[in-house]
């Protein structure tokens, strides 16, 4: 019997651990490593929470606020959930918000709520609803859109722009008062100079403790302080810092390369002068395969030196007691890794030609490679096994930017390679609305060409498909004929039944049996569908939707598309959607983005295009994110945010970063550029303080009529003080003042307000008060529009234009010249020197200046040259008083750039005059006097008289904070001049005179996302105005209707009209 043994060798994915089997660990068991997790239950949730996740319930718990800094993908949110657990738990009156910074994270989170508490019950007869949805566009609460209805729910999702209009509205403060817990997602937005100042006034004013969630928060350090400060000032309890750094899953970087993926080591990324000059980023971590390649790497390099020799796994894991490594060990060697590196590095060990050796020799590692031992990764060998061929040893830091991610075969390539290798669903993130929906176009097309060609492609292969087809046809006029007969034989006995009723015959049981029948039948058969041919249904092989999931939730899914395919134009979209392949950007019809919302979740579709609408989210789980393409919004911070979305905590073991024809600087500047500390902007506004004042005004009122307060005065007063004492700003040249700073503001803000009729002296609001405050978000716009209201000139120029209108004649109508004026306040855009003039074409025609802004008429152009002067004097003012605080110093005698230092006084041999010197006394009576200028700029003969703007900002002492978005100017000339305005960009008249957006691109300059943005602030701001203007005009009516009011109402109409019908 041992004669007829058969042995056979068993092939080895690797030859041996080898001699280091620590080694071995990090190079190849990095994503199973033991993740370091709570080991104690604990009875409020239903897992076993890290410390840090502890803390944060028992800050919860204790009501108090919290500001938690950790990665994405580190199990930071559920806390929001249980905020408003135990908010639903406790009554039925109290209110928990969630703030989010997007409409597309509105929308997950709200189902999430709704599936987490939807059996919360109340009294029969009770208002209260679970959860309302507030935006711009629309709210509802329990799923009914009714305004007002939000106020009934106890859990609202809305968006800081939506949150700080409700804080200071007059007439919503008994909701204010219901307010129990704030939860502000992503909160470093509280950084961007749009939208910042929103986040800003809400974390100020709320009147409740709160928990502010980031990932990507640099130095938490002085945020943390702010909101420390702030709520000190309310008298609210004290701000806990959460601040954990350990990701859960490890992320890949790869590059997609001559059609293979090739790993990116962080550290080529790395800019030697900068590394040795300031060291890493603060957040850029290597996962343990990195880390034995960049030991390996430099041991070979700088050859046995001690201090490197020590980091050889077999040695500094040595005596730990244990056989295998934990991710907390990994995280101990990387730190010692980096240390020592920047050690060796500063002491010339790695001289630069060793530098630039290293980073080669990175691009060249196999993925998988230990020492001299031939071993092959997971993904490696997927990629052998799917036959791609080996990569072309290039140098990556030659890579430039491309465009092959446009076509299809390199993106079929790409996500078969990803699916090959099991890293599939992903997200291909790329800011160009245009190119996504290229993208997608060009992808489902390729799979159906593919599938068409297996089927149609050859003789042999059609002749196949047709005998299949032509069995199939049988088949269904089989099932058609006996549906047909059943449905004749059907007929035939309602027809008898119908004439037994008739007769008075068929009574009894007779009756009852017969109307039994007929129910039978009716569920017995349905009307069977004809065959899809084979090239149009979906073939598994040339789809990429999830099968599990499919067969899962077949039925549900079926129902999504059929009704997305009745309601939606858009027939590519739809058969991407059946082939497991999405887009979702901002501007997307709401049935279009709630259906690849619900279907990627879901796990239905595996290939999503999208732009930055998903960098921020939750339960929108990717094992991979794709960037291709280039965008001045890429920044380092979106990266971070973007990267995040792949390898989520309890989905996956490690994600995979993926950079697709992106030049090599750009990669560069993404991966190693560390993150820009977290500011806000100067942005204290005159209107923010009108509001303030209605808010108080009409709780004086209430007073005085012996109504209860819905919040006491003392209350109020402490929560918006800190919006005018601490704002959330930083810097170096007015930190110091900033506090008088603020006071001025204030003051100077207050006469503003003043000399624009707008409130009394005793701080009580007059004439378009209501109107400017309800125009909040559009300042300075507000504050023009109403002294054009209340001068009457706009009026007067739409009285004298009305009777010329003609129908034929587009730019005559009242509509497009009140666009004209609104163009120059609202959404206004630069018009670049040297801007090119469109070229003709044969219909559509834009302005006849485009594409510069038609001038302002002559009336309205003095008013608001008057605005402006008004504005310039009052912030000379300003800069003269806060200047006047604090006298000359030495920082005012020192150059900003060269710090170059000069005197401010005489030197130690004192004043050269005599006591009667004439000299002095001529010398003294030719000196300028000033306090607000710089000491360097007054020495042309300059004193506190600024000429324009330019010279107020730029040759002012550093004292106080002062830009140009600082100073509400309407499209002031920076350079001062008093005849004209800043030339201006006429797109929205354009638009309004053709109607197509695509066009705003090739006339204006403004992309398809930007321009559909434009014209949804632009279509809103118009909106509020006329609800505004209601409230100041005569009683509705046909005869007697004011013009003004008329023309916004026919306005907004073509708006939504042009907006809609644009596809």
């Amino acid at each position: 019997l041992e004669s007829h043994r058969v042995t056979k060798e068993a092939e080895l994915l690797w030859r041996g651990v080898g001699p280091d089997d620590f080694a071995f660990q990090l190079m190849h068991m990095g994503p199973y490593m033991t993740r370091s997790v709570g080991n104690q239950k604990d009875n409020r949730v239903n897992f076993r929470p890290d410390d840090w996740q502890r803390k944060l319930l028992d800050i919860v718990d204790e009501k108090r606020s919290g500001l938690v800094v950790a990665p994405t993908a580190s199990g930071k949110t559920f806390i929001m959930y249980y905020v408003m657990d135990q908010v639903l738990r406790k009554d039925n009156d109290g209110v928990a918000v969630y703030v989010a910074p997007s409409k597309a994270l509105v929308n997950q989170v709200s189902a999430e709520i709704y599936a987490r508490f939807s059996s919360k019950t109340y009294p029969p007869h009770s208002k209260n609803e679970l959860m309302g949805v507030f935006l711009r566009e629309f709210n509802s609460a329990g799923g009914v859109n009714e305004v007002g209805k939000w106020k009934n729910c106890q859990v609202l999702v809305t968006i800081p722009h939506i949150l700080e209009a409700l804080l200071l509205s007059p007439t919503d403060q008994d909701w204010v008062k219901r307010l129990r817990y704030i939860v502000f997602d992503e909160v470093h937005c509280i950084g961007e100079q749009e939208g910042g100042v929103q986040w800003e006034h809400t974390m100020q004013a709320i009147p409740c403790p709160f928990i502010a969630l980031s990932a990507t928060v640099a130095d938490p350090s002085f945020f943390h302080g702010w909101l420390q400060k702030v709520n000190e000032a309310k008298g609210h309890k004290s701000v806990d810092l959460v601040q954990h750094t350990e990701r859960w899953n490890d992320l890949y970087k790869y590059v997609f390369v001559d059609g293979v993926l090739r790993p990116l080591h962080p550290f080529c990324c790395l800019v030697e002068q900068a590394v040795r000059r300031t060291g890493f980023s603060a957040d850029m971590s290597l996962t343990p395969q990195e880390m034995i390649q960049l030991f390996q790497e430099v041991r070979r390099i700088v050859g046995s030196h001690p201090d490197w020799e020590c980091l050889a796994p077999a040695t500094f894991f040595a005596g730990g007691g244990r056989g295998f490594l934990t991710k907390l060990d990994a995280r101990r060697y990387e730190r010692q890794l980096k240390e020592t590196f920047l050690k060796l590095l500063k002491e010339d060990v790695i001289t630069s030609e060793a530098f630039s050796s290293l980073v080669q020799a990175l691009q060249t590692t196999k993925s998988g490679e230990l020492d001299d031992k031939a071993s092959v990764s997971t993904s490696a060998l997927a990629a052998i096994q799917d036959g791609a061929a080996a990569p072309a040893v290039t140098d990556l830091t030659t890579m430039a930017k491309a465009n092959s991610y446009l076509k299809a075969p390199t993106l079929l390539r790409i996500c078969k390679t990803l699916d090959k290798a099991q890293n599939l669903p992903c997200i291909f993130f790329n800011f160009s609305r245009q190119e996504i929906y290229r993208m997608l176009t060009q992808l489902t097309q390729e799979l159906k060409d593919q599938q068409w060609n297996k089927y149609y492609g050859t003789e042999e292969a059609a002749y196949r498909s047709k005998k299949i087809m032509e069995k199939r046809m049988a088949i269904y006029k089989a099932k058609k004929e006996a549906y047909d007969q059943a449905q004749k034989a059907k007929a035939s006995k309602n027809q008898e039944a119908t004439s037994l009723r008739k007769d008075g015959e068929g009574e009894g049981r007779g009756a009852a049996k017969g109307e039994a029948n007929d129910a039978q039948d009716d569920i017995m058969m349905d009307e069977p569908e004809p065959p899809v041919d084979l090239a149009d249904e979906i073939d598994p092989e040339f789809t990429f939707h999830s099968q599990k999931v499919l067969g899962q939730w077949q039925e549900d899914i079926e129902d999504e598309l059929k009704e997305l395919a009745r309601r939606s134009n858009d027939k590519v979209f739809v058969e991407a959607l059946r082939r497991g392949i999405g887009m979702h950007y901002e501007a997307m019809k709401r049935p279009e983005k709630q259906a690849v919302e619900i279907l990627f979740r879901r796990g239905y579709l595996r290939v999503i295009f999208a732009t930055g609408t998903l960098a921020l989210g939750i339960n929108m789980p990717c094992r991979s994110t794709i960037f291709c393409g280039d965008s001045l919004e890429l920044s380092g911070l979106m990266f971070r945010q973007m990267a995040g979305r792949a390898g989520r905590r309890g989905f996956d073991l490690q994600g995979q970063v993926i950079f697709l024809d992106m030049s090599f600087l750009k990669v560069q500047r993404l991966v190693a550029a560390d993150l820009s500390s977290l500011s806000g902007e100067f942005l204290l506004s005159p209107t923010n303080l009108l509001r303030v004042l209605l808010q108080l005004e009409r709780l004086a009122l209430d007073e005085e009529k012996g109504k209860a307060p819905s919040r006491s005065k003392e209350e109020m007063v402490k929560c918006i003080a800190p919006m005018f004492s601490l704002p959330f700003f930083r810097s170096v040249d007015a930190d110091s003042n900033l506090k008088t700073q603020v006071a001025y503001h204030t003051r100077f803000s207050a006469e503003l307000l003043y000399r624009e009729g707008l409130v009394f002296t005793n701080g009580y609001t007059k004439n378009l008060a209501s109107l400017v405050g309800h125009l909040f978000e559009v300042e300075p716009a507000n504050l023009v529009l109403a002294r054009l209201l209340s001068s009457g000139v706009l009026h007067e120029y739409l009285h004298r234009e009305a009777p010329k209108q003609r129908k034929d004649d587009r730019s005559s109508h009242l509509t497009v010249k009140l666009t004209t004026i609104l163009a120059w306040l609202l959404y206004r855009r630069r018009l670049p020197k040297g801007a090119r003039t469109p070229s003709k074409r044969k219909k559509h025609h834009p302005s006849a200046l485009c594409p510069a802004l038609k001038p302002l008429p002559t009336k309205i152009l003095a008013e608001v040259k008057k605005f402006n002067v008004s504005v310039f004097e009052i912030f000379q003012q300003l800069a003269y008083a806060v200047a006047s605080t604090r006298k000359l110093g030495e920082e005012d005698f020192c150059l900003p750039f060269t710090q170059r230092k000069f005197r401010n006084s005489w030197d130690s041999r004192g004043v050269p005059f005599c006591e009667d010197s004439k000299l002095q006394k001529l010398y003294l009576e030719q000196i300028l006097r000033y306090h607000a200028r710089s000491p360097f700029a007054a020495l042309a003969g300059l004193n506190d008289e600024f000429a324009s703007v330019n010279d107020l900002i730029a040759c002012s002492r550093k004292v106080y904070q002062m830009d140009l978005n600082s100073l509400p100017l309407l499209a002031a000339a920076p350079d001062g001049s008093q005849e004209n305005l800043e030339p201006s960009n006429s797109w929205m008249v354009d638009f309004m005179t053709h109607g197509k957006r695509k066009y705003l691109w090739e006339d204006n300059g403004i992309t398809a996302t930007k321009a559909w943005a434009l014209i949804e602030g632009f279509k809103e701001a118009v909106k509020m105005t006329i609800a505004a203007l209601k409230v100041y005009s005569p009683p509705d009516s046909s005869d007697n209707k004011d013009i003004v009011l008329n023309t916004f109402e026919k306005l907004y109409e073509e708006i939504v009209k042009y907006h809609k019908g644009d596809k």
